[in-house]
């Protein structure tokens, strides 16, 4: 019964302190005032009946228990006339002159009780507009239209029009929209201007803004122009896609919420929108809460500005509070118009920090001190400015690569700011800030190939590893080539030279280019990297051939850095040297083989270059080195396989007396494989039923004879095995195995003997 009472006490207040209302007339038009009060929530309906002030009205209400009202309340405001009038629409212009808010005759409208007390609430006063039913009409219920520019065409279905003749339409800005004679628009880009349609006198209009969604989200921020503010509200006054400390989290939200963004009609000069942002500054006990916007979510932990619980981060898990990214910016370009209340001569300068990164929160701290490894990680690259006051002003920003790398989804945290040091600056700070846009670098992206790179040191060959290379293929059929973050291994010690690009490559129908010249090696773009030689060498002579096709790609490059290097890039072949107890063994593979100066000494590689009756004529590569596609004879003292691997080099063996194969072949009638008959290693005549198969990576002796085997110089195997049985017998002999371990003897494969590494 008792909260019956209050209840029923609580509507009878909320009925007698709602509203008040007259009727007035001017010239034959008649008006109705609704003074509404936030207190509870109710309906008012307000009737017209004549030009002597004769209406009628009622109201609904409802409130919480104990009659306290929610700070939000909403009113359902009716407007009804009689005969022969017409209702206009809802204006808070007591002179209901212009656009009305709404032209329906039911229109909800919410008040928000601010004052310090429920006692003297805030009141919203609506105007409802009656016309002589006869009058002429024109004007749209919907006021503010966003469209999105891959719609390509809109048209605003809310005009009313009574008792006019023909309307015309005009755009304020063909830029951003061309309308037509019926009233539709074709959308040009992002931006806003006005539409209006005419008829005498008469004019009504109604704002478009041209949003690209495309666009934002994948290569650009959205409304990045600030032109799209439909969602400012009382929750949240900063412009869509954007926030302030409205929308704050952390231990102090609450404290922290404050309205310090605005939306301002005008904005940089030659826009196509219609307005911009305005961040600003104020005081709150004596500490100075600096304008923040950003595409993230501002966190409010601590009452010290500077702590580290006070930070923007992106709250992936909230779209509102993340801007995602589908590529990395070269730039990011923005206007901005600073206007401090007074110049602080210590701290003078506003602040623009953003960031790109993968997925994860990342944060941006008001100190690089609280930083982490993990937060870092994150980050791929960035872009960083400070300036002092100035008129409107563009800016653009390069962004930085750290050197990060993702393969999955990426993000773009913008932070902008009234001070660079958060605290400092002063009550009444402005920033205004217009149309920010993501800058990519001009003409193609580069194609990105994951291949390989061979690099041989001062003759010495160092396994191939793994590399990306970036080609891009220009619209003048030329193409930039970019090996980055190039090093050397010098012998244990690893050299980070730089970035090799070599720009403007004319290259062929079949994918063929070259170059000779100098270039000069940038610096590259990994972080924690000592020095970078490359720069500092000045011009580099290089020679550069190559082929990229669809199906090939291979780079050779020859450069002079005070001794010679030789970079090979392509994919990765692979093959096995074996060699059985006969200790001789051919090869031939698609990539170039060295071997190793140790070796030299007891392992060669030989082609044939001629025969002397039944015995070949030998001749050892230069330097161990075996070119690709050449067919070799092996010399070795110990049977062994051993696994190899080179950039492969497209190609078939190399035509001679000894003939290579890629994979398993029969050997042809009267060709020569290599056998050990009775002991007797040679090349054996192949007879009718009686093919062996050659196998990949082997070769056969293709020459048309009646001799029926060749064989090799007698010492040419014998006396590298009687000096390795020397060594192996000798009492003075210090031997080791790969392990460090010394042994009495030598072993099979690899042994150090006396300080020298000798394959057995």
């Amino acid at each position: 019964m008792k909260l019956k009472l209050v209840r029923l006490l609580s509507l009878m207040m909320v009925m007698s302190t709602m509203f008040s209302m007259k009727a007035f007339a001017v010239s034959s038009s008649y008006y109705s005032k609704v003074t509404v009060k936030a207190v509870g929530e109710g309906k008012v309906y307000a009737k017209y009946g004549s030009a002597a002030t004769s209406f009628s009205y009622s109201t609904e209400s409802s409130s919480t228990s104990g009659g306290q009202s929610s700070q939000d309340h909403k009113y359902h405001l009716y407007a009804q006339a009689n005969d022969g009038n017409a209702f206009a629409g809802w204006y808070e212009d007591e002179k209901c002159e212009g656009t009305a808010i709404s032209t329906e005759t039911a229109y909800e409208v919410t008040v928000n009780a601010t004052a310090t007390s429920q006692n003297s609430p805030t009141t919203k006063t609506y105007y409802a507009k009656f016309v002589d039913a006869s009058a002429p009409i024109l004007g749209y219920a919907e006021t503010r239209i966003y469209a999105n520019l891959s719609a390509a065409t809109y048209k605003n279905e809310t005009l009313t029009a009574e008792n006019v003749d023909e309307i015309t339409y005009e755009s304020s800005n063909e830029n951003v929209a061309i309308v037509a004679a019926d009233g539709r628009v074709t959308l040009k880009k992002n931006g806003s201007c006005y539409i209006k349609a005419k008829s005498g006198d008469l004019e009504a209009t109604y704002t478009l803004t041209v949003i690209d969604d495309v666009a934002a989200g994948v290569t650009q921020i959205g409304n990045g122009d600030f032109e799209n503010w439909s969602n400012v509200s009382s929750s949240n006054h900063a412009p869509n896609n954007w926030n302030s400390f409205e929308t704050a989290e952390g231990l102090l939200a609450g404290t922290a919420s404050a309205i310090q963004v605005a939306m301002v009609e005008g904005g940089r000069p030659g826009s196509d929108g219609l307005y911009c942002a305005d961040i600003y500054s104020r005081s709150v006990f004596g500490v100075i809460a600096q304008g923040n916007i950003t595409t993230g979510c501002v966190n409010a932990g601590a009452m010290s500005a500077a702590d580290s619980g006070n930070y923007n981060y992106s709250k992936t898990s909230d779209a509102s509070k993340s801007e995602t990214l589908s590529q990395v910016p070269s730039a990011i370009k923005l206007w901005v118009k600073f206007v401090p209340a007074k110049v602080n001569a210590n701290y003078p300068n506003a602040h623009v920090a953003v960031v790109v990164h993968g997925n994860g929160n990342y944060i941006t701290y008001s100190d690089d001190s609280y930083d982490n490894d993990t937060n870092r990680g994150l980050a791929i690259a960035k872009a960083e400015y400070d300036f002092p006051a100035c008129d409107w002003t563009e800016l653009t920003i390069p962004f930085v690569p750290t050197g990060n790398t993702t393969d999955g989804q990426m993000y773009i945290l913008v932070n902008i700011s009234t001070n660079a040091i958060p605290g400092q600056g002063q009550s009444g700070d402005h920033l205004y800030i217009d149309d920010i846009e993501l800058v990519y670098p001009e003409g193609p992206e580069p194609v990105v190939y994951d291949k390989y790179i061979g690099i041989t040191v001062n003759g010495v060959q160092n396994a191939p590893v793994a590399a990306p290379i970036e080609v891009t293929y220009n619209d003048d059929s030329t193409i930039d080539f970019g090996l980055k973050n190039f090093g050397l291994d010098l012998g244990g010690t690893y050299a980070y030279v730089g970035n090799i690009m070599v720009p403007g490559l004319a290259i062929d129908n079949n994918g063929n280019f070259s170059f000779t010249g100098d270039i000069q090696i940038t610096e590259g773009d990994l972080e924690n990297v000592p020095v970078w030689i490359g720069p500092e060498m000045g011009d580099i002579p290089l020679e550069m051939t190559g082929t990229i096709t669809d199906d090939y790609f291979y780079v050779h490059l020859d450069i002079n850095v005070g001794y010679p290097v030789e970079v090979e890039v392509g994919d990765l072949a692979t093959a096995t040297v074996s060699v059985s107890d006969a200790l001789i063994s051919t090869f031939c593979a698609p990539f170039t083989l060295i071997i190793p100066e140790d070796y030299q000494s007891f392992v060669t590689a030989s082609t044939i270059t001629g025969l002397n009756g039944n015995v070949l004529t030998l001749e050892p590569v230069e330097n161990g080195r075996i070119p690709a596609h050449t067919p070799v004879v092996v010399e070795i003292p110990s049977a062994y396989n051993l696994p190899v691997g080179g950039i492969y080099v497209k190609g078939t063996p190399a035509v001679g007396l000894l003939t290579g194969v890629y994979e398993n072949t029969l050997a042809p009638v009267g060709s020569y494989v290599l056998q050990n008959l009775n002991g007797k290693v040679g090349f054996y005549e192949v007879e009718e039923g009686k093919q062996p198969t050659v196998g990949a990576n082997r070769c056969y002796l293709n020459i048309v004879s009646q001799i029926k085997a060749f064989y090799f110089e007698e010492d040419d195997a014998t006396s590298i095995n009687e000096e390795l049985r020397m060594m192996n017998e000798a009492s003075d002999a210090v031997i080791y195995n790969v392990a460090g371990q010394r042994i009495n003897k030598m072993q099979k494969g690899i042994n150090i003997v006396n300080g020298k590494k000798i394959l057995f």
